[in-house]
């Protein structure tokens, strides 16, 4: 497969993406849960262990194993715990500068976000339960931050996928997810709304427990976690197929 050559899709099929991830986790969803739990529970170790660099570095390659394990199981194969370590096996010399990417731009549009809003980290710092910024200063910082970090978010969004299932390098999977993102802008939209919505129904389900117990609150909270980041992880698989391979189904072991 030409690397370089993916669809533009309708933009209605950003919601798809979603229902069809939700689709493949529900047949299987044991067994993508117990993958979940294990991702989550390595990158927490790895967040403990160095800080949070470890795990800005490891999660492009993990997130290959939710990638393998849906490739796998479309193919008739169980998804298995094996499979989130695949990664470590697929040109892992390409995916882990991943990671870096992330890093290095998150850092460039924060600091040009505390330059185009006048304050410094020691600002931001200080705000945290010691208020010193007013909040429009605040709510400034964090939409010039998330704006610029929008590019990075396109070019990574399907670079792992595009490393391991077309055999790209580096640049060339960063340049053609960039591509692929900006020419499905109405379909990427849809599908962050449908994520967005997601989330506020299970949120208004479970704030209700808050009046009852926080601590309850917040446990159901953590066992809610582990089954949407397999969802959440399961549809970068769909959505890369929906776009690269356009004309194979998706799900068909759903």
């Amino acid at each position: 497969m030409n690397p370089s050559t993916f669809s533009i899709v309708p933009g209605a099929e950003g919601v798809e993406w979603l229902r069809g991830s939700i689709r493949i986790f529900r047949s299987q969803w044991l067994r993508y849960t117990s993958i979940a739990a294990l991702f989550l529970l390595i990158m927490q170790v790895a967040s403990v262990i160095s800080g949070g660099l470890l795990f800005v570095f490891l999660k492009p390659v993990l997130s290959v194993g939710f990638l393998a394990a849906a490739w796998h199981h479309e193919r008739g194969e169980l998804p298995e715990a094996r499979h989130l370590f695949a990664g470590f096996k697929s040109n892992l010399k390409a995916l882990l500068p991943l990671g870096g990417v992330y890093l290095v731009g998150v850092l460039i549009a924060a600091t040009i976000g505390l330059v185009a809003s006048g304050i410094s980290m020691e600002d931001i710092v200080a705000a945290d339960g010691q208020p010193k910024l007013d909040e429009m200063t605040q709510l400034r910082f964090m939409l010039i931050t998330l704006a610029l970090t929008l590019p990075v978010t396109a070019a990574l969004w399907f670079a792992p996928a595009l490393i391991v299932f077309a055999d790209a390098t580096f640049f060339q999977a960063l340049a053609t997810s960039c591509r692929a993102c900006l020419s499905n802008w109405l379909a990427m939209s849809a599908y962050c709304i449908a994520i967005f919505l997601l989330l506020l129904v299970i949120a208004a389900c479970v704030s209700p427990l808050l009046f009852v117990s926080k601590n309850v609150a917040l446990m159901i909270m953590m066992v809610v976690a582990v089954p949407l980041t397999a969802v959440l992880m399961i549809s970068d698989y769909v959505s890369y197929r929906r776009v690269f391979h356009r004309d194979e189904s998706i799900g068909r072991s759903a």
